[in-house]
């Protein structure tokens, strides 16, 4: 007898408007030209940065989370655009601000396009900023498949944004 294994799925419905919202959002607001550069499923997540926004999302669907994940140098360069100062004048506390209202807004412009056609609209925790390198995220939902979008940037630079998801459907 054999056995069939079950691999990670993401419904695109969830994932599309993250994508655009991340792409949009940095275009706009940083003035930062970024694009889908690959995507991975995963069973779990360790970010690949030193700094991470997280936020959570909720809906009659289901419950879930984003995560953005940078390097500080891309971080820095992002705020700094964000807040028109130069990098090297931002503080700590301007970049994680920074880095958390970008999460805001990725994750708004995200749930406005998630809300559509829905009775009720998603709702979005507040960010949570976690610094350090190798860190690692404990709060999201467990055994649900994640799905790891790495962008790039104009000039190379790469960051992660991490979506995870689990349905309420079939409960």
């Amino acid at each position: 007898m054999s056995q069939t294994t079950h691999e990670p799925v993401i419904d695109a419905r969830l994932v599309n408007p993250i994508i655009a919202a991340t792409v949009e959002v940095l275009g706009t607001m940083a003035n930062l030209k970024v694009a889908l550069k690959k995507f991975d499923a995963h069973t779990d997540y360790h970010p690949n940065g030193d700094i991470s926004a997280v936020i959570g999302i909720l809906g009659e669907g289901g419950e879930g989370m984003i995560a953005i994940s940078f390097s500080i140098p891309l971080a820095s360069l992002i705020v700094s655009r964000l807040l028109g100062m130069k990098p090297e004048h931002l503080s700590a506390d301007d970049r994680s601000d920074g880095i958390g209202e970008l999460v805001n807004m990725i994750s708004g412009n995200a749930k406005t396009a998630l809300s559509q056609g829905e009775q009720t609209p998603y709702k979005l925790s507040l960010p949570t900023i976690i610094l350090g390198a190798k860190h690692e995220i404990y709060a999201r939902p467990r055994h649900v498949p994640y799905l790891v979008l790495e962008f790039e940037t104009e000039e190379n630079h790469t960051f992660n944004v991490q979506v995870g998801f689990k349905s309420f459907q079939g409960r």
